[in-house]
């Protein structure tokens, strides 16, 4: 009996020495279930997060909140977020970008975060524990693959004079006339020769995809505008031709009566040689180029592009119309199914043309494109197009050699020193706000128009 009570008192003394021991497990059983269960949320978090702003498209302060707004919608326990990362990553950047089965290019988006947690059991100098704080990480990445559906992309083009200054605003020597008012000296290369290194560059990554299929391959026509635009008349002569129907002209531009509702009824129409040429807009050298996907005969043309005058960007607006409607290949098939229209543009328009395409967006001129292509509802009633058939204020839509029905996008990119896309509201109505960037070099200007030509949405990668 003696020593049945002894026992007893030793498992009581060893009870209460390893309670310490088995109160740690616990603690550490409870704070680690907590520690993984929201590593978990924070994966998942950022998986959410990264789709969200690959759809987005940029790598920006909206990015960078969208990031957070995902993070603390999953994690609604954690103390503090520690870190966000938001990254966009080109394919020139990515060793392995068309290692893909399809051979396609990509661009890739990461998402990475640090969160910090209050533990349940911190622990003190006699229990183990996590101590008053725990932090998780956790990251994911989408990659946004170049179209695997063929493109059509219309190019609008600014021919204005001051694509010929540098990027900071400088005009070259030639146009003395027409230095801005800012210090320093013109240094190339001019705005001009970096977009058509763009076009071109965007047109060697569509070659890729081009490349690989025997089936529809992506294709880009172009229009650009000064003050007027400029296509082949009778026998292949280039025509200079005003796309606003003048109601009454005056000496210069600003004093025409621009019929508005006439300009709208005919917006798909192509237009009689303009009546007047404004002074400088006849030193351009710019022409229309129909769909193909003939890159480098299509390159070598906008190379000898020579830009000088004014701005107007309705002017290239209405003649995409006609383009797009007509849409003339030189391999007589029909559309692709996917249509992309983008603008791009150094400059705000001059006044009187702010005005203008303003009230010619309010009556239609954005959506009768869209609608044109897409199928819908038309205030254009005078159209002599090819390739859509307009009744009773209604488009049948644009034929696709797939049979698919198409889709279209009107996107506007501003570059240039100090250009603010906001100052010409009528071209941001037209485009509206999610389709409207800016750009500050030829990198951004290319990169922005291949995040237009990839996947609406990322995929998740490994």
């Amino acid at each position: 009996m003696k020593s049945i009570q002894k026992q007893s008192g030793h498992a009581a003394i060893l009870f209460v020495m390893c309670i310490p021991i088995l109160f740690g497990v616990f603690t550490l059983a409870s704070d680690g279930a907590r520690a993984l269960q929201s590593k978990a949320r924070l994966e998942d978090a950022a998986e959410a997060a990264v789709l969200a702003v690959s759809a987005y498209g940029e790598e920006d302060a909206v990015s960078t909140q969208t990031g957070k707004d995902y993070i603390d919608h999953y994690l609604h326990d954690m103390d503090n977020l520690v870190d966000i990362n938001v990254e966009k990553l080109e394919c020139s950047e990515i060793a392995e970008c068309t290692a893909d089965d399809n051979k396609r290019p990509f661009v890739e988006y990461r998402v990475a975060g640090r969160t910090q947690h209050l533990s349940w059991f911190p622990g003190n100098d006699i229990t183990i524990g996590f101590g008053d704080t725990f932090d998780v990480t956790g990251s994911s990445k989408a990659r946004k693959f170049q179209s695997s559906q063929p493109m059509d992309i219309t190019f609008i083009l600014d021919f204005s004079g001051s694509m010929n200054y540098d990027w900071k605003g400088h005009a070259p020597p030639d146009m003395a006339e027409e230095v801005p008012n800012v210090p320093g000296r013109f240094s190339p290369p001019s705005r001009l020769s970096e977009l058509k290194d763009v076009v071109q560059m965007v047109t060697d990554e569509l070659q890729v995809y081009n490349s690989s299929t025997s089936g529809p391959k992506h294709r880009v026509a172009m229009t650009g505008y000064n003050r007027r635009t400029v296509n082949a008349g009778s026998g292949g002569k280039f025509i200079v031709r005003d796309q606003r129907i003048i109601q009454s002209t005056g000496q210069y531009d600003k004093d025409d009566v621009v019929n508005f509702s006439k300009t709208i009824q005919q917006q798909f129409k192509p237009k009689g040689e303009a009546g007047r040429i404004p002074n400088g807009d006849e030193l351009a050298e710019f022409n229309d180029i129909n769909y193909t996907s003939d890159f480098a005969t299509f390159n070598s043309q906008v190379k000898g592009f020579k830009a000088y005058g004014g701005t107007a960007s309705l002017q290239g607006l209405i003649r995409a119309s006609q383009i797009v409607s007509y849409h003339v290949t030189k391999d007589k098939e029909e559309a692709n199914p996917k249509q992309l229209i983008i603008i791009l543009s150094d400059g705000v328009d001059q006044p009187h043309y702010l005005t203008q395409i303003q009230k010619l967006v309010n009556k239609g001129m954005c959506t009768n494109l869209i609608n044109a292509i897409e199928g819908g509802p038309v205030t254009a009633n005078d159209n002599t197009a090819d390739k859509v058939d307009f009744s009773g204020g209604y488009s049948s839509g644009l034929p696709t050699n797939t049979g698919e029905d198409p889709s279209a996008r009107i996107a506007m990119i501003g570059f240039g020193n100090g250009y603010d896309i906001h100052d010409n509201t009528g071209l941001l109505n037209c485009v509206g706000e999610e389709n409207a960037f800016s750009a500050n070099d030829k990198d951004e200007i290319l990169n922005l128009i291949m995040s237009l030509v990839s996947e609406e949405v990322g995929h998740l990668a490994q």
